[in-house]
């Protein structure tokens, strides 16, 4: 009984190096797993992939699903900075208000300006680009 679990074992070890990838794994990756998605949720994952650096989509949804989620992106970090940015400003001049200091000239054209950065940036996440100067 013994001898035919060790048969078994050795029996899923790779042959040679570089059969399943070079992650240093030394099994056979002869399962699968079927996930079903959209079109769109296929190039998502597949972009995402891309940006966290790898070639190869499995070693991305193995790792992902493994080891857990990547940190975050260069783009996403730059985009929690800019809603922080917006965030910070209008709570200032919301305290301002608050406090019952009349709106003046320089308060006006910064809630512009921060309208402004708001719509950008909006208009930038819905179409999936990076946050250029934002």
């Amino acid at each position: 009984m013994e001898q035919q679990q060790h048969e078994a074992f050795a029996s899923l070890i790779k042959k040679q190096a570089g059969q399943s990838g070079i992650d240093g794994n030394i099994h056979r990756r002869d399962r699968h797993i079927d996930v079903r998605v959209s079109p769109v949720e296929r190039e998502k994952i597949g972009q995402r992939a891309l940006e966290a650096g790898y070639g190869n989509l499995a070693q991305y949804l193995r790792e992902t699903a493994l080891v857990g989620p990547a940190s975050l992106s260069d783009t996403h970090i730059a985009w929690l900075q800019a809603i922080n940015f917006i965030g910070n400003n209008v709570a200032e001049i919301a305290t301002l208000l608050r406090d019952r200091q009349q709106p003046d000239d320089d308060m006006l054209v910064a809630l512009l300006q921060l309208q402004e950065c708001a719509e950008y940036v909006w208009r930038e996440v819905k179409q999936g680009r990076g946050t250029g100067n934002a």
